[in-house]
């Protein structure tokens, strides 16, 4: 086996695509496809899935990324025995941390510590697979993983707030939760969603069905639609810090319910690690702070 199709395959998953990675490695789409190809035949099992958009890791391949990182490591150890190793970091973040909580406080982690950061985004039910696998370091999210591998800590909950456009008639007087079915409403993520799952279960317990006009995975698209008149949503408060700039607003619904937790989960081998309670401490301080309105 050759390390440097290991290396390639490392670029290729990086960026989902076999073309993009031909591009960023200066090779011919060909001569990346036929270094995978050897590579898998090496292995015997197949890395990747063609899919419109490009390629997407098979379950085989998944499990290989971890060790091939490690593969990769030690071959630089090997070639430069006096260089200082930098440990790498990898966090999978949900999509509503992404755009405010994750930036913050990956800016402490780079000040306070010295690593290298690899951050993605994915869904919710790629999360416990990541980090049983140990794919990942840490995952930031909204909903809490169940699994004797994984290890979580919560931090300050979120709350949910009702979503309307800067001219509704909800921004004068909100009548109450009963009138969110009366309106067309946009849905933040898909229909397995936890947090859309969350909305929905407690808008049933009240007795609210709203009538749903699209829903979207983006909730700078959500905002966007709202912001044009298109309906209403419920969106996680400490993503709406552009309301002004946007042209839509925010109505606090009150209550323990209308809220959802903040969690930071990590492989439970991985909790003793310094540079694991480090990252936690680091990560603590910031919603700690944010607890008492000075992060």
């Amino acid at each position: 086996m050759d390390t440097k199709d290991v290396t390639l395959f490392l670029t290729i998953a990086r960026l989902g695509s076999i073309s993009r990675a031909a591009e960023q490695l200066f090779m011919s789409q060909s001569t990346v496809t036929h270094h995978l190809q050897r590579l898998e035949r090496a292995l015997g099992y197949t890395l990747f899935h063609r899919t419109p958009a490009g390629v997407q890791l098979t379950p085989e391949g998944q499990r290989l990324v971890p060790l091939a990182e490690r593969m990769a490591q030690l071959e630089r150890q090997m070639l430069h025995p006096g260089e200082e190793q930098i440990p790498v970091i990898r966090v999978l973040s949900g999509r509503a941390f992404v755009s405010v909580d994750v930036p913050e406080c990956l800016s402490r982690v780079v000040r306070q510590m010295k690593v290298h950061l690899k951050v993605r985004m994915g869904l919710y039910h790629d999360m416990m697979d990541a980090l049983v696998s140990q794919q990942v370091d840490f995952c930031f999210l909204g909903e809490p993983i169940y699994h004797p591998l994984v290890q979580q800590v919560e931090f300050l909950p979120d709350a949910i707030d009702l979503v309307v456009p800067s001219n509704h008639y909800f921004t004068h007087e909100f009548p109450g939760i009963h009138a969110i079915a009366g309106e067309p409403y946009i849905a933040f993520g898909r229909s397995r969603a936890p947090f859309r799952q969350r909305i929905e279960r407690t808008l049933a317990q009240a007795g609210v069905y709203p009538q749903v006009r699209m829903e979207l995975d983006s909730i700078d698209g959500v905002k966007a639609m709202v912001s044009h008149g298109l309906g209403i949503s419920l969106l996680p408060r400490r993503t709406l810090h552009d309301a002004e700039f946007k042209g839509y607003r925010a109505i606090p619904l009150g209550g323990p319910e209308w809220t959802r937790p903040t969690l930071l989960a990590y492989p439970a081998s991985l909790a003793d690690r310094p540079l694991t309670r480090r990252f936690v401490e680091i990560v603590g301080q910031y919603y700690e702070e944010l607890r008492h309105g000075s992060p």
